[in-house]
């Protein structure tokens, strides 16, 4: 950790004494004196790779370590999302567990209490944004726990090296899908969630991933797009037949994707391999 003791002291010099770290194998926690609205100090974690400084949050934000929420479906906070990814000029790459973790990197050894900074505030707007109630509290739980649910059933069956959770199509970063299975580099599997705490949100769920279909479809990858899964969750509460065909019946007509309901989702196995 000799490599990182002089950029830690200019930290310390830079923004006072209350700064404190711990070594966390290759990296070094930075425990700052800074605090979320959910009670938490932020840490950041400093790596050095490739002759090259590496900050960012150790995936903490994605694993929900602040008790916070991270989920992009929700317009409104995408929008303010990426309105931080931008002002603090932030980078996001997938960790071997497909989770998040959000970095800044330099060549400069000086430049490290700049990034380290920009870090921490980073985390700090998006721990205090995720406790804003952009919808129902009753629907931002339910999406949030089937999307888990689900990237975890996924994780546990498919190759880790072949999928992609969260995955953009565009360089925008405006078409994300909630999986994608990369069967060869010419062939692709998209699979969205469906679901809803009532049948309104259930219709908007369902809406969504139509025009995402669509969307993929005239993205740059989609002459590799081989099939669409829509994955229902039939055990939420916005599951009601009767209210929800005529939507789900248009998104398979008009995107010729599948569907395949939670409670049947051994059916994937045979609609990837």
């Amino acid at each position: 950790m000799m490599v990182f003791e002089e950029i830690y002291n200019d930290i310390k010099n830079a923004f006072g004494q209350l700064w404190t770290f711990k070594e966390r194998g290759k990296s070094l926690e930075i425990i700052t004196p800074y605090t979320t609205t959910t009670q938490k100090f932020i840490s950041v974690f400093l790596s050095y790779k490739d002759d090259e400084y590496i900050v960012s949050d150790g995936g903490w934000i994605d694993n929900g370590f602040y008790e916070n929420s991270y989920n992009l479906e929700d317009d409104v906070y995408r929008k303010i999302a990426h309105h931080y990814f931008n002002a603090f000029g932030i980078k996001e790459i997938k960790g071997p567990s497909q989770k998040a973790y959000f970095y800044k990197k330099t060549i400069t050894p000086i430049a490290v209490p700049s990034l380290v900074f920009d870090v921490s505030n980073f985390i700090a707007a998006m721990v205090s944004m995720s406790e804003i109630e952009f919808v129902e509290p009753e629907e931002r739980e339910t999406k949030e726990q089937f999307r888990r649910s689900a990237n975890e059933y996924l994780q546990a069956v498919f190759p880790k090296e072949k999928m992609e959770l969260g995955a953009y199509l565009d360089d925008k970063k405006q078409i994300r899908m909630h999986a994608v299975i990369k069967q060869s580099s010419s062939k692709l599997i998209l699979i969205n969630y469906i679901t809803g705490s009532n049948p309104y949100f259930f219709n908007n769920s369902i809406t969504k991933t139509n025009f995402l279909f669509e969307l993929a479809e005239k993205s740059v990858v989609g002459r590799f797009v081989k099939k669409k899964i829509s994955l229902i969750d039939n055990t939420a509460a916005g599951y009601v037949p009767t209210r929800i065909a005529t939507f789900i019946n248009h998104l398979l007509e008009n995107t010729g994707s599948e569907k395949i309901d939670w409670s049947e989702r051994e059916k994937l196995n045979e609609l990837i391999t």
